[in-house]
């Protein structure tokens, strides 16, 4: 097994089980599932359960590797998408990213 994803990679390897299954699901699923975590962690937020909070959002986390895996994707070409994404996207640009959300989309 790799270890491309760092302290997620175990969070990979535990849905390996379940791939085959997995690449059958809609995208509509992974949507769904995230709203469902999103759910779950203002419910933990609420209740002042931080680290049941941050448990949710590995689950995030999860459902997002789990929809690039439905895409064909390895914990390599994960790794490189990511720090590729990171690199040209988001570094010295956090600024902006958050200007462009608030204009855009009013959040």
């Amino acid at each position: 097994m790799s270890d491309q994803l760092g302290p997620f990679q175990g969070v990979w390897d535990a849905w390996v089980e379940v791939q085959d299954e997995m690449a059958l699901k809609p995208i509509s699923h992974f949507e769904r599932a995230v709203q469902i975590q999103f759910d779950e962690f203002r419910g933990h937020l609420a209740a002042g359960d931080r680290e049941a909070a941050a448990r949710e959002m590995v689950d995030v986390i999860s459902i997002a590797l789990n929809a690039l895996r439905k895409l064909g994707f390895s914990p390599e070409e994960i790794s490189e998408v990511a720090r590729s994404r990171a690199a040209q996207r988001m570094v010295g640009r956090g600024q902006e990213i958050l200007d462009k959300y608030e204009k855009i989309y009013r959040i």
